[in-house]
């Protein structure tokens, strides 16, 4: 992302966040400012800026501090504070604040720590990606009225969910955020509009490894008979390499969710992961068995070829997975 100077943040509804937190828990008003860059102190210099589900923006340092907020046109008159809980930096505008306890909002779409790591600003550059979950009879209006929000575009549907992932142009994010919410009568909180159940961030998650095979007591399993005969296990990760000595002929199918090109396993957790659950041990003579050998195995890649994947394509991935006839999902990745 282009390194924004501190001129160019400090436009006319810019202003300054307050600094100083002291307790874990402390929260803290934006206050205006009328004129003058929007920065906690003289030296503040802004790195990144980073887009709320609302419209307003958030500029940080290149530490990460949070150094200036421009509220969305229409919305200056909005208070807004910003938090510290559990050493993650929140900025929260009050007509949110109702929608976030309830869990009707992600917290994360204003949680500025998770917003502002590497992999989730490449993801949302140039768009807010969101996965959106709808209900009740008024669902299709309000999936055409999502879809008519700005430039929006639908991606993955997530039928278990009723839900869709969305993709939003970050200057139509104030129109999107008026379809998702509506007016609160007598309050200046807002609630989901007619149709809509939940708003999530689309972010992004990344593999993490395993451990050994003998640490669960394997072998008084196998001895017992349990050896995986029978079971399907989907892999959802990186892609599993079904050439591996150890899993030749155990893939019965495989899909890519990802936006990689192809099937194949150019990380190899998938394939790591996969011979944990199901591996023969063919290529060490039996030595490095999997946990359940006799096990066939489904390959989803929701994780692409740099490790990382989308929420939408993991929730897609083990939608795909109950309709392969899956006994087992495993999910060795995080974020």
């Amino acid at each position: 992302m282009n390194r924004v100077g501190v001129p160019a943040v400090a436009a006319a509804a810019a202003v300054a966040l307050a600094a100083g937190m002291t307790t874990p828990a402390a929260a803290q008003p934006v206050r205006s400012a009328a004129a003058g860059p929007a920065a906690s102190g003289p030296s503040a210099e802004v790195a990144h800026q980073l887009t709320l589900i609302t419209g307003d923006r958030v500029s940080v340092d290149a530490e990460g501090r949070v150094v200036g907020f421009r509220p969305a046109k229409g919305r200056a008159g909005i208070p807004v504070r910003k938090e510290i809980r559990d050493g993650r930096t929140l900025v929260i505008p009050a007509d949110a604040q109702r929608l976030i306890a309830s869990g009707k909002l992600d917290r994360r779409l204003f949680d500025i720590t998770e917003l502002n790591r590497p992999e989730n600003r490449r993801a949302q550059q140039h768009d807010l990606r969101l996965i959106v979950s709808y209900r009740g009879a008024q669902s299709a209006r309000a999936k055409a009225e999502v879809r008519d929000a700005g430039a929006t575009r639908i991606g993955r549907s997530l039928t278990s969910l009723n839900a869709q992932s969305v993709a939003t142009p970050k200057a139509d994010a104030a129109d999107l955020w008026q379809a998702l919410t509506s007016e609160q009568a007598g309050s200046e909180q807002r609630t989901t509009a007619a149709g809509v159940d939940r708003v999530w961030l689309d972010g992004k998650r990344k593999a993490t490894l395993d451990r050994s095979v003998a640490q669960i007591g394997t072998q008084a399993a196998w001895s017992a008979g349990y050896t995986g005969k029978g079971v399907k296990i989907a892999v959802l990760d990186t892609g599993v390499d079904g050439t591996h000595p150890d899993l030749v002929g155990k893939v019965a199918a495989a899909k890519n969710f990802t936006s990689s090109p192809n099937l194949r396993d150019r990380i190899g957790h998938g394939t790591h992961v996969a011979s944990i659950a199901a591996g023969s041990g063919a290529k060490s003579g039996g030595k490095f068995k999997g946990v359940a050998p006799d096990a066939t195995l489904l390959a989803g890649k929701v994780l692409g070829d740099d490790g990382f994947g989308d929420d939408s394509g993991i929730l897609a991935g083990m939608e795909w997975a109950v309709a392969q006839g899956a006994d087992i999902v495993n999910l060795s990745l995080g974020g």
